[in-house]
């Protein structure tokens, strides 16, 4: 198995951006681009990584703007830049190009599936990039599917509002207690402020101990709210699946304790959503009793892993 590291110009304007491609050992079956969530960096995927090369999958990945190694070397941490969300969704679109040209380069067959895996905010992020280049995938997989987290509404008027009165780059951090601070409300057992990641309490700790992580660092600030709200807008309603690919093959994973996806109701609503828009392969699975990060929980993961591969598996064929 061999790791390149690739950089790349955000759309930011700014930045440079920070990815990784691993290939595996032998001809590889497809292409998986994962997508981090908010607040981490792309090499918490370890262990998902490791499996999918396991399967025989070449996988990329980045940090994206304000986060993990491409915000420590640009001395960026929690700030996005000026230029909304797009920014965002086109840096997983030159990821995607980079990717195709690395790979060309290296002698690899230059029609290998392209599949997407998106966590949480990165399953914002991967719907949008779906909506516009879905043609160009193969399968996606939404995985911590933030839909109906409550709170939002609070984050878009706050971080509007400081907008509006000049403060984009100060540190939300009024935003953050507001949206995260209730998440642990309906566990019996909280023990910290970031439970809802996980029921094992040594990956919650570790979470929080991660130098990657933008929130040991510093707090995002006002502009990275609104450009989050402003993305969950743009794809939480019947104008975002009308977008997407009838032929996409779409399968949407969370736990039901995870606030994130309200529970595991915003699954069965984007699936909904979908299917509702003419999508013609949509599926689903939510795990009981399990918290936000099902992929990294260690009683789970190979479950879930196994979950993955399989989907991708059955499509990629």
């Amino acid at each position: 198995m061999s790791l390149r590291e690739i950089t790349f110009p955000s759309a930011n304007d700014r930045d440079e951006i920070q990815a990784w491609l691993h290939t595996p050992l032998g001809t590889p079956r497809g292409i998986v681009q994962i997508v981090h969530g908010f607040g981490e960096h792309s090499r918490r995927y370890r262990h998902l990584t490791g499996a999918l090369l396991d399967a025989g999958y070449v996988v990329a990945h980045d940090d994206h703007v304000g986060h993990g190694k491409t915000a420590l070397l640009n001395a960026t941490w929690g700030d996005p830049g000026d230029s909304g969300y797009a920014a965002t969704i086109l840096d997983e679109r030159r990821l995607h190009d980079a990717v195709r040209a690395e790979l060309a380069q290296a002698g690899y067959d230059e029609k290998l599936p392209f599949t997407m895996f998106g966590h949480s905010w990165g399953s914002m992020i991967a719907r949008e990039y779906a909506a516009r280049y879905g043609a160009d995938l193969t399968a996606l997989v939404l995985c911590g599917v933030a839909y109906g987290m409550k709170g939002m509404d609070t984050m878009s008027r706050m971080s509007g509002e400081a907008l509006a009165a000049g403060r984009a780059k100060e540190d939300a951090v009024d935003v953050a207690n507001a949206v995260f601070g209730p998440m642990t409300e309906r566990y019996a057992d909280v023990r910290t402020p970031n439970d809802w990641i996980a029921c094992d309490p040594e990956v919650v700790d570790d979470h929080a101990a991660d130098p990657l992580n933008v929130m040991t660092v510093g707090m995002p600030n006002y502009q990275f709210f609104a450009d989050f709200s402003d993305l969950m807008s743009a794809i939480s309603g019947p104008e975002w699946a009308a977008r997407m690919p009838t032929d996409l093959p779409v399968h949407l994973i969370a736990g039901d304790q995870d606030p994130v996806a309200n529970y595991g109701e915003g699954v069965y609503a984007v699936a909904n959503l979908l299917a509702e828009a003419g999508s013609r392969s949509v599926s689903a699975t939510v795990y009981p009793g399990w918290r936000h990060e099902i992929h990294n929980e260690r009683s789970i993961r190979e479950e879930v892993e196994a979950g993955v591969v399989g989907f991708l598996d059955h499509h990629v064929a």
